[in-house]
């Protein structure tokens, strides 16, 4: 197997793979992201993560699988730009997808998540999945998969989680020419930063929103300290998860 893309491969060589081997399902979502960041933002960044990912921990214990990228985003639907799906029928057309493989007797299936609208819908298509095939089903989102401090602050990680400092930096990174800061007019951090409710956006006690509610421009959080460098921290922080996510799987 010369790739680790399942798109680049013939149907041949898909009849060999080890059914071990872990089938990486990237996430993603077509959705605003202020006057600055692409509409495509969540899946560029997931498609340059795995790109270097695959670049570092190549091997034949994986297979990067073709994007899932317009996913739920109705939170973002009053912005120009954004494409989304109802939640269930998300849900429904990528437990479609995904249970082909099922059907295939491949046996680890890693759900891999980029947008934050539709981390409770993966818990739901992994649920169905398990419950009706001898398969095993991680999800994770990637930028909870850890705290990234010393690279972007607790207040920007905790309460500017759309088009902020940390996605804006990977963008920097990832994609530069597809950052334009000039463009940047305003933006918000979350309601929570200063709440002191029982009833929040994003703690233990949540209510729905919409992001218009919370800001304006569409941006929650601050993307003018955003630079390459801390996107490139944040890539190789998430790779090395992603890795080690891998080879639990696979072994």
């Amino acid at each position: 197997m010369l790739t680790n893309f399942y798109e680049d491969l013939s149907s041949s060589e898909i009849k060999r793979i080890n059914k071990k081997t872990v089938l990486i399902f990237p996430f993603s979502s077509i959705e605003q992201h202020g006057s600055h960041l692409p509409i495509n933002t969540d899946k560029k960044i997931l498609e340059g993560i795995l790109n270097e990912f695959n670049s570092k921990y190549s091997s034949k214990k994986y297979l990067i699988m073709p994007q899932i990228y317009i996913g739920s985003a109705s939170e973002h639907k009053s912005y120009d730009g954004t494409l989304s799906l109802n939640s269930i029928d998300f849900i429904q057309y990528s437990i479609k997808i995904i249970e082909q493989l099922c059907k295939k007797k491949f046996k680890n299936i890693f759900l891999l998540n980029s947008h934050g609208g539709q981390i409770n819908h993966l818990d739901i298509i992994g649920k169905e999945l398990k419950a009706n095939y001898d398969v095993t089903i991680v999800k994770g989102t990637y930028f909870l998969f850890d705290d990234f401090k010393g690279i972007i602050s607790r207040k920007e990680k905790e309460y500017g989680y759309h088009g902020g400092e940390f996605e804006t930096s990977l963008m920097l990174y990832l994609f530069p020419e597809l950052v334009n800061l000039d463009k940047l007019t305003s933006y918000e951090y979350s309601t929570d930063l200063k709440s002191t409710k029982i009833i929040t956006l994003e703690k233990n006690i949540k209510k729905s929103w919409l992001t218009e509610e919370i800001s304006k421009s569409g941006i929650i959080g601050n993307p003018s300290k955003s630079n390459q460098d801390k996107g490139r921290k944040i890539v190789l922080k998430v790779i090395n998860y992603i890795n080690k996510i891998v080879n639990e799987l696979y072994n």
